[in-house]
């Protein structure tokens, strides 16, 4: 593993057992506020974006009030990645592009990127699921880089992993891509509980799910993924930038817009 570009040999491989990824305060304070100020303006000035950027919205549940960073209550978008050029450098930001090299390979392409937030009030019906059936491929060598802006535990909708679950292959579901709860021993499930400026990695295949947010304050997260080269589209991905090369024989190639 001495050729890794970003990662120490015990990360590298607590991915490969767990088939997640942990980085504590990834992002720094200072970089925290900007991207913080750059994301309220995407759920405030909503008119005006490119048709691609897809929004959608929650309705505000009895006993909640939307929290004013995020006051019209944006659940989710699109190819947030097309907003401006802050959002392009941030999906190429050099060392996440090298984090997922040490993770997925030397031949790196983007897949796409998305916004998910949780209200205070939110109720994700999702449950455990596995990112695989709604992206497949034709090898499962995709991850999703989950960059978190506001502290989330338990209570307030988390993002919980099965370690190892990326090791016993897609498993079975119902009503669509939900994993019944009894196929998950109790005993397994991680809890997440992160700060403004961590990153999860999540492989395509483990199995994991979002939380409920019983506060009243929002919860915000940005997740970009990211492919080997030879992982090649199987679903007709029509996203922002899907396929785009980002890095080759380890090599990063994908130029920054804005130098420092």
């Amino acid at each position: 593993m001495s050729d890794l570009l970003i990662l120490t040999p015990e990360q590298k491989r607590a991915f490969d057992e767990d088939g997640f990824l942990f980085l504590e305060g990834f992002y720094d304070s200072r970089e925290m506020k900007e991207m913080r100020g750059r994301f309220h303006d995407l759920v405030v000035r909503t008119e005006g974006r490119p048709q691609n950027m897809r929004y959608s919205f929650m309705e505000v549940p009895e006993g909640y009030q939307p929290d004013p960073f995020n006051p019209e209550n944006v659940v989710g978008m699109m190819d947030q990645t097309l907003a401006d050029d802050y959002w392009f450098d941030q999906f190429t930001e050099p060392r996440i592009v090298s984090v997922m090299v040490d993770l997925l390979g030397p031949d790196l392409d983007f897949h796409n990127g998305k916004i998910r937030n949780k209200p205070p009030g939110f109720f994700c019906a999702q449950s455990w699921h596995q990112d695989w059936p709604y992206e497949r491929h034709t090898i499962p060598d995709l991850a999703a880089a989950i960059t978190y802006l506001d502290p989330t535990d338990f209570e307030a909708g988390a993002t919980e992993v099965v370690p190892g679950s990326h090791l016993e292959g897609e498993f079975p579901t119902y009503k669509g891509h939900t994993i019944a709860d009894d196929l998950i021993a109790p005993e397994r499930p991680v809890v997440l509980s992160v700060q403004p400026g961590d990153v999860a990695i999540i492989h395509v295949l483990v199995v994991h799910r979002a939380g409920h947010n019983y506060t009243q304050r929002g919860r915000h997260a940005i997740i970009n993924e990211y492919k080997s080269a030879a992982a090649i589209d199987q679903w007709n991905n029509r996203c922002a930038f899907a396929g785009l090369p980002l890095a080759r024989n380890r090599r990063l190639i994908m130029p920054r817009v804005h130098a420092g």
